[in-house]
Protein backbone atom coordinates (compact mmCIF):
# COMPACT_ATOMS: atom_id res chain seq x y z
CA UNK A 1 0.00 0.00 0.00
CA UNK A 2 1.54 3.45 -0.88
CA UNK A 3 1.13 6.75 -2.08
CA UNK A 4 1.43 6.83 -5.87
CA UNK A 5 3.17 10.38 -6.30
CA UNK A 6 5.25 10.51 -9.43
CA UNK A 7 3.36 8.61 -11.98
CA UNK A 8 3.44 10.03 -15.96
CA UNK A 9 0.07 11.25 -17.56
CA UNK A 10 -0.26 7.86 -19.03
CA UNK A 11 0.65 5.62 -16.17
CA UNK A 12 -1.82 7.85 -14.29
CA UNK A 13 -4.36 6.75 -16.43
CA UNK A 14 -3.66 3.63 -16.71
CA UNK A 15 -3.89 3.17 -13.12
CA UNK A 16 -7.32 4.66 -12.24
CA UNK A 17 -8.95 3.49 -15.15
CA UNK A 18 -7.27 0.20 -16.20
CA UNK A 19 -8.58 -1.80 -13.08
CA UNK A 20 -10.73 -4.62 -12.99
CA UNK A 21 -14.57 -4.35 -12.53
CA UNK A 22 -15.61 -6.44 -9.88
CA UNK A 23 -18.70 -8.69 -10.48
CA UNK A 24 -19.27 -9.02 -6.42
CA UNK A 25 -17.97 -6.95 -3.76
CA UNK A 26 -16.19 -3.35 -3.30
CA UNK A 27 -14.76 -1.84 -5.91
CA UNK A 28 -10.64 -2.02 -5.95
CA UNK A 29 -10.28 1.37 -4.23
CA UNK A 30 -11.60 0.17 -0.94
CA UNK A 31 -8.83 -2.12 -0.83
CA UNK A 32 -7.08 -2.11 2.60
CA UNK A 33 -3.91 -2.87 0.99
CA UNK A 34 -4.34 -0.99 -2.21
CA UNK A 35 -2.40 1.90 -3.60
CA UNK A 36 -3.39 5.44 -4.40
CA UNK A 37 -2.73 8.74 -6.60
CA UNK A 38 -1.30 11.25 -4.25
CA UNK A 39 0.60 13.76 -6.53
CA UNK A 40 1.48 17.34 -5.22
CA UNK A 41 -1.55 19.71 -6.01
CA UNK A 42 -0.44 21.57 -9.41
CA UNK A 43 0.30 18.32 -10.66
CA UNK A 44 -3.00 16.79 -9.83
CA UNK A 45 -4.65 20.01 -11.58
CA UNK A 46 -2.50 19.84 -14.68
CA UNK A 47 -3.43 15.84 -14.68
CA UNK A 48 -7.31 16.52 -13.95
CA UNK A 49 -7.42 19.00 -16.68
CA UNK A 50 -5.88 17.33 -19.44
CA UNK A 51 -7.96 14.08 -18.45
CA UNK A 52 -10.86 16.13 -18.62
CA UNK A 53 -10.31 17.99 -21.68
CA UNK A 54 -9.09 15.11 -23.48
CA UNK A 55 -10.68 12.48 -22.27
CA UNK A 56 -12.90 11.03 -25.14
CA UNK A 57 -9.59 10.00 -26.67
CA UNK A 58 -7.97 9.17 -23.27
CA UNK A 59 -10.51 7.05 -21.94
CA UNK A 60 -11.53 5.58 -25.55
CA UNK A 61 -10.47 1.75 -24.99
CA UNK A 62 -12.01 1.58 -21.66
CA UNK A 63 -15.51 0.72 -20.30
CA UNK A 64 -18.13 2.38 -18.93
CA UNK A 65 -17.83 1.02 -15.47
CA UNK A 66 -14.21 0.76 -15.63
CA UNK A 67 -14.85 4.93 -15.92
CA UNK A 68 -17.09 4.99 -13.38
CA UNK A 69 -14.76 3.39 -11.16
CA UNK A 70 -11.89 5.02 -12.33
CA UNK A 71 -13.83 8.42 -11.40
CA UNK A 72 -15.10 7.61 -8.25
CA UNK A 73 -11.61 6.24 -6.86
CA UNK A 74 -10.13 9.70 -8.05
CA UNK A 75 -12.59 12.03 -7.10
CA UNK A 76 -15.51 10.74 -4.91
CA UNK A 77 -14.39 12.41 -1.46
CA UNK A 78 -17.24 9.77 -0.22
CA UNK A 79 -15.32 7.39 -1.67
CA UNK A 80 -11.42 8.44 -1.21
CA UNK A 81 -11.74 11.20 1.12
CA UNK A 82 -11.30 14.64 0.34
CA UNK A 83 -9.10 16.05 -2.53
CA UNK A 84 -8.56 19.46 -1.79
CA UNK A 85 -6.59 20.41 -4.96
CA UNK A 86 -9.31 23.04 -6.47
CA UNK A 87 -9.27 25.11 -3.56
CA UNK A 88 -5.61 25.08 -2.84
CA UNK A 89 -4.21 28.65 -2.88
CA UNK A 90 -0.39 26.58 -3.91
CA UNK A 91 -1.79 25.66 -6.97
CA UNK A 92 -2.27 29.37 -9.35
CA UNK A 93 -6.35 30.33 -9.50
CA UNK A 94 -6.14 30.46 -13.62
CA UNK A 95 -5.23 26.88 -13.63
CA UNK A 96 -8.09 25.88 -11.17
CA UNK A 97 -10.17 27.88 -14.12
CA UNK A 98 -8.84 25.90 -16.32
CA UNK A 99 -9.97 22.84 -14.57
CA UNK A 100 -13.44 23.10 -14.35
CA UNK A 101 -13.75 24.40 -17.86
CA UNK A 102 -12.38 21.05 -18.75
CA UNK A 103 -15.28 19.10 -16.51
CA UNK A 104 -17.84 20.82 -18.94
CA UNK A 105 -15.73 19.06 -21.53
CA UNK A 106 -15.41 15.76 -20.02
CA UNK A 107 -19.42 16.40 -19.54
CA UNK A 108 -19.95 17.22 -23.22
CA UNK A 109 -17.32 14.45 -25.05
CA UNK A 110 -17.89 11.58 -22.37
CA UNK A 111 -20.52 11.54 -19.74
CA UNK A 112 -23.66 12.97 -22.25
CA UNK A 113 -22.86 10.20 -25.03
CA UNK A 114 -22.33 7.63 -22.57
CA UNK A 115 -25.51 8.18 -20.11
CA UNK A 116 -28.93 7.43 -20.45
CA UNK A 117 -31.73 9.69 -19.96
CA UNK A 118 -32.42 8.11 -16.51
CA UNK A 119 -32.48 10.52 -13.90
CA UNK A 120 -31.30 9.89 -10.38
CA UNK A 121 -33.46 11.82 -8.44
CA UNK A 122 -36.13 9.14 -9.62
CA UNK A 123 -34.05 6.35 -8.87
CA UNK A 124 -34.62 5.41 -12.58
CA UNK A 125 -31.95 2.92 -12.96
CA UNK A 126 -29.54 4.02 -15.79
CA UNK A 127 -26.10 3.07 -17.37
CA UNK A 128 -22.95 2.64 -15.01
CA UNK A 129 -22.12 6.33 -15.64
CA UNK A 130 -25.55 7.86 -15.12
CA UNK A 131 -25.15 7.79 -10.67
CA UNK A 132 -21.23 9.21 -11.29
CA UNK A 133 -22.88 11.99 -13.30
CA UNK A 134 -25.65 12.92 -11.07
CA UNK A 135 -23.65 12.95 -8.02
CA UNK A 136 -20.54 14.96 -9.66
CA UNK A 137 -21.41 17.56 -7.43
CA UNK A 138 -21.57 15.75 -4.96
CA UNK A 139 -18.30 14.20 -4.65
CA UNK A 140 -15.77 16.46 -6.49
CA UNK A 141 -13.50 19.08 -4.62
CA UNK A 142 -15.13 22.43 -5.70
CA UNK A 143 -15.64 24.52 -3.32
CA UNK A 144 -12.92 27.45 -2.31
CA UNK A 145 -12.41 28.60 0.58
CA UNK A 146 -13.25 32.27 2.16
CA UNK A 147 -9.88 33.62 2.48
CA UNK A 148 -8.56 32.46 -1.01
CA UNK A 149 -6.98 35.28 -3.46
CA UNK A 150 -8.18 33.34 -6.59
CA UNK A 151 -11.69 32.96 -5.15
CA UNK A 152 -13.75 35.01 -7.78
CA UNK A 153 -11.98 33.43 -10.48
CA UNK A 154 -12.20 29.94 -9.78
CA UNK A 155 -15.95 30.46 -8.49
CA UNK A 156 -16.74 32.13 -11.92
CA UNK A 157 -15.32 29.37 -13.59
CA UNK A 158 -17.29 26.71 -12.23
CA UNK A 159 -20.66 28.73 -12.79
CA UNK A 160 -19.45 28.54 -16.68
CA UNK A 161 -18.96 25.34 -16.54
CA UNK A 162 -22.38 24.77 -14.86
CA UNK A 163 -24.22 26.80 -17.42
CA UNK A 164 -22.65 24.92 -20.35
CA UNK A 165 -23.67 21.69 -18.80
CA UNK A 166 -27.21 22.93 -18.72
CA UNK A 167 -27.40 23.35 -22.31
CA UNK A 168 -26.43 19.93 -23.55
CA UNK A 169 -29.52 17.41 -25.05
CA UNK A 170 -28.89 15.12 -21.86
CA UNK A 171 -30.84 14.53 -18.94
CA UNK A 172 -28.32 12.91 -16.66
CA UNK A 173 -26.39 15.90 -17.36
CA UNK A 174 -28.48 18.85 -17.59
CA UNK A 175 -30.22 16.93 -13.73
CA UNK A 176 -26.18 17.00 -12.84
CA UNK A 177 -25.91 20.69 -13.23
CA UNK A 178 -29.05 21.49 -11.39
CA UNK A 179 -27.83 19.05 -8.70
CA UNK A 180 -25.04 21.46 -8.16
CA UNK A 181 -26.69 24.95 -9.03
CA UNK A 182 -28.93 23.15 -6.11
CA UNK A 183 -25.63 22.72 -3.84
CA UNK A 184 -24.22 26.25 -4.20
CA UNK A 185 -27.36 28.03 -4.73
CA UNK A 186 -27.95 29.49 -0.60
CA UNK A 187 -24.35 30.68 -0.94
CA UNK A 188 -24.00 32.34 -4.15
CA UNK A 189 -26.95 33.90 -5.51
CA UNK A 190 -25.78 33.75 -9.07
CA UNK A 191 -26.83 30.03 -9.03
CA UNK A 192 -30.51 31.56 -9.12
CA UNK A 193 -29.98 33.53 -12.47
CA UNK A 194 -28.87 30.85 -14.20
CA UNK A 195 -32.02 28.09 -13.30
CA UNK A 196 -34.34 31.23 -14.68
CA UNK A 197 -32.60 31.19 -17.61
CA UNK A 198 -32.65 27.49 -18.17
CA UNK A 199 -36.35 27.37 -16.96
CA UNK A 200 -37.31 30.34 -19.36
CA UNK A 201 -35.29 28.94 -22.18
CA UNK A 202 -37.40 25.80 -22.27
CA UNK A 203 -34.27 23.86 -21.86
CA UNK A 204 -35.36 21.00 -19.93
CA UNK A 205 -34.58 17.64 -21.87
CA UNK A 206 -37.36 16.01 -19.77
CA UNK A 207 -40.45 17.45 -18.41
CA UNK A 208 -39.25 16.24 -14.58
CA UNK A 209 -36.22 18.40 -14.91
CA UNK A 210 -38.69 21.05 -14.54
CA UNK A 211 -40.09 20.83 -11.02
CA UNK A 212 -36.45 19.92 -10.18
CA UNK A 213 -34.93 22.72 -11.15
CA UNK A 214 -37.80 25.10 -9.22
CA UNK A 215 -36.42 22.65 -6.17
CA UNK A 216 -32.87 23.59 -7.31
CA UNK A 217 -33.18 26.95 -6.89
CA UNK A 218 -34.32 26.93 -3.47
CA UNK A 219 -31.66 24.03 -2.52
CA UNK A 220 -34.00 21.36 -2.11
CA UNK A 221 -32.33 18.73 -4.00
CA UNK A 222 -31.94 15.23 -3.94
Amino acid sequence: MAALRALLFEEFVAFQFGQAVRTHGNPWYFDPDCDWWEPEPRTGIAYLTRLFSEGAEVLRDFSDAQIGHGLDGLVNTSAVGDQPWMRDPSVPAVERAKAWAAVGLFFRDVLAPRCSQALGHLSEEGVPLNMRTYMWWDGFPGFTSPDDAGRELVDLAELACLTSILQLDSAACQEAALHGLGHWVRREPRCEAIIDHYLAAGSAVRPELVAYARGARSGCIL
